[in-house]
């Protein structure tokens, strides 16, 4: 969780002071990082904006020192990043501008495990080259505002944070891989968001709503909200500080479940808990509602699906395979390239052994494995992934969906080895866009 100051949540004024706090951080880093004559300024907008992260940020600065020290405090995983800020009026750091020796005793001084280089942008020639040599994160500042402003609306963990500062040199696709993995979990609110009306809905209708009921509502299939995460949303309002849901008294079947609070009161009770966590007065809300109906749940329609991906279009984007999914307000899915590949080797692996497949087999494959060298697949958190894969694989027209749903299974729709020649052939790399829906 993010480091949290003295600040109440009033006086940040919740979400829109964590706004406005941020908006402040990025205009005086983008104002900061080219005035080379006052490099302070930069350093102390560095050390702001990595304490908004959720570090321990130290602004140090003294001759032969790191400019900002970093602590990432979560217990026996903690760590320690130094910050060196360059500032370019051209807009551009080169090799000589940095004193790389330096960087490395300033890594040994301060018992640190990671270097990392914020400056506007980075120039080419050997420059990459020395940061692999002396192992230090090349990040340039709207990277770091990119970070914050996700941040901002969905905190990141310190773990995700530290996997930022492991490699060297650039940082542009793992930042993407980050960023994508923070979207996926924002998307957890929409999930939320969505089951919640969808029980208000089927509850209009029945009178009451279960699992199997929600499982089989379009807006749930087309977001790919499986039934364990019905379930775990269900037992989250059915807890005493919420007490959104009841079980049906005297129902002859088990499952069956009443909604008896609006939204807006769910939505009030949390920010009472925001409030609350940080030491400001909550106000007592919540209104309870009920609804009844006499339908039955095979009355409720549910249309056909044409495709097993909810994924329209893909292209790749410097280091990073670009999934665009839901035509209507899209958004974008990142995945590494080499993540990209690996997860189809396991695809054709997959298809070797049997003739349908699912995103669970192919992340059982995954399963203590590596996406890339060092880098393990890190289970739930990224089988986004593994659907993006699937459906760009469905899109070429390489495989095609049997009909299931529970799991979305696929075949394939070419022979084998034509699947292998498209993955192998690096054809597919050249499908270039530039359009961001960010």
């Amino acid at each position: 969780m993010a480091h949290q100051s003295g600040e109440t949540w009033k006086e940040k004024g919740g979400a829109e002071g964590n706004s406005s706090r941020v908006n402040t951080i990025v205009e005086r880093l983008r104002d900061a990082q080219i005035r080379s004559n006052s490099p302070s300024d930069f350093e102390k907008a560095l050390k702001d904006a990595f304490d908004f992260l959720g570090f321990e940020a130290e602004l140090v600065g003294g001759p032969g020192d790191t400019d900002v020290l970093l602590t990432g405090n979560i217990g026996q995983e903690s760590f320690k990043v130094t910050v060196d800020a360059k500032t370019s009026s051209s807009g551009k750091i080169s090799e000589n501008q940095i004193n790389w020796p330096s960087l490395r005793d300033h890594r040994q001084m301060n018992q640190a495990d990671f270097v990392v280089v914020v400056g506007p942008d980075f120039s080419g020639g050997n420059l990459e080259k020395r940061a692999d040599e002396y192992s230090v994160c090349l990040l340039k500042t709207e990277e770091l505002i990119d970070l914050l402003e996700a941040h901002s609306r969905f905190p990141f963990t310190l773990t995700e944070l530290k996997d930022l500062f492991k490699g060297n040199g650039r940082r542009t696709s793992q930042l993407e891989d980050l960023l994508t993995q923070n979207a996926s979990r924002r998307g957890f609110l929409e999930q939320l968001k969505v089951v919640i009306e969808e029980m208000q809905s089927v509850q209009d209708k029945l009178g009451y709503f279960s699992r199997d009921s929600l499982a089989v509502r379009e807006r749930i299939e087309e977001l790919d909200i499986s039934p364990e995460s019905i379930s775990h949303i269900i037992e989250l309002l059915k807890l005493p500080f919420i007490n959104g849901i009841q079980e049906v008294p005297n129902a002859e079947e088990a499952d069956k479940y009443i909604l008896t609070i609006k939204m807006k009161d769910i939505a009030n009770i949390f920010q009472q808990i925001a409030a609350f966590l940080v030491e400001d007065k909550a106000e007592k809300g919540g209104t309870a509602c009920s609804a009844s109906g006499a339908e039955s749940e095979n009355e409720i329609p549910v249309e056909e699906k044409k495709l097993g991906t909810k994924y329209f279009d893909w292209f790749v984007r410097g280091n990073s395979v670009v999934a665009l999914a839901r035509k209507d307000n899209p958004y974008e899915h990142f995945c590494p390239i080499e993540h990209f590949r690996t997860i189809l080797e396991k695809v054709v692996e997959a298809f070797k052994k049997q003739n349908v497949i699912s995103a669970l087999v192919i992340f059982s494959l995954l399963e203590g494995q590596d996406l890339s060298p060092e880098r393990p697949f890190k289970g739930k958190a990224e089988d986004y992934k593994i659907r993006v894969a699937l459906g760009i694989l469905e899109i070429e027209g390489l495989i095609k969906w049997t009909g299931s749903k529970r799991p979305i299974e696929y075949m394939l729709s070419v022979p084998l080895e034509e699947l292998e020649d498209w993955i192998n052939s690096g054809e597919w790399m050249k499908k270039k866009g530039e359009v961001s829906l960010s």
